[in-house]
């Protein structure tokens, strides 16, 4: 049975009943959403950005992606309106991005949060965010998500990187428009 993967757009998501703007922060661990042991091909970077703007560009999201020293190229190349972490290692995209949580106050400027990674090494930084009134969404690519990350976001959704679902006219719109 295929699962529904879309978060249908609203005009007003990105504001509060009083007015305020709502701010996303995308943080993407592209080699986990890529699901691949040897790391994201350009074709899969371009699916997950693609995926990513389909599903939450509604959002106007603030993309950090992160990745190891050997897949940077592809992610560089092929996803260039992300910020960009590297660091080698095991687990060193997740580490980066847990820093970016830690460290960057990302409670204080963002209302939304979406993790882009089915690891359990985000369940804590998610539970605390979310223990702080940011709104929480794990967002996966292939893998299985972690029960200790379900437990602790708002909402999981499962990105369309299906080869059917990302046609070569949606790849090309989004690399023009970045």
């Amino acid at each position: 049975m295929k699962q529904s993967s879309h978060i249908v757009p609203c005009m007003n998501m990105n504001l509060c009943s009083d007015g305020k703007q709502l701010r996303t922060q995308f943080l993407g661990d592209v080699e986990n959403l890529a699901g691949r042991p040897t790391g994201p091909t350009e074709a899969d970077v371009i699916a997950i950005a693609a995926a990513v703007d389909r599903v939450f560009g509604h959002l106007d999201p603030q993309s950090v992606v992160a990745c190891a020293h050997r897949n940077a190229p592809n992610v560089w190349f092929n996803w260039p309106s992300a910020r960009h972490l590297v660091r080698s290692g095991p687990n060193g995209a997740d580490l980066c991005l847990l820093e970016v949580i830690d460290r960057e106050r990302v409670a204080e400027r963002f209302d939304r949060v979406v993790i882009g990674s089915a690891d359990g090494d985000f369940a804590e930084a998610a539970a605390r965010l979310a223990s702080q009134g940011v709104h929480v969404i794990a967002a996966i690519g292939r893998g299985r998500l972690a029960s200790s990350l379900k437990l602790a976001v708002r909402e999981v959704v499962r990105l369309p990187l299906d080869p059917v679902a990302v046609s070569v006219s949606n790849i090309m719109e989004v690399r023009l428009s970045a």
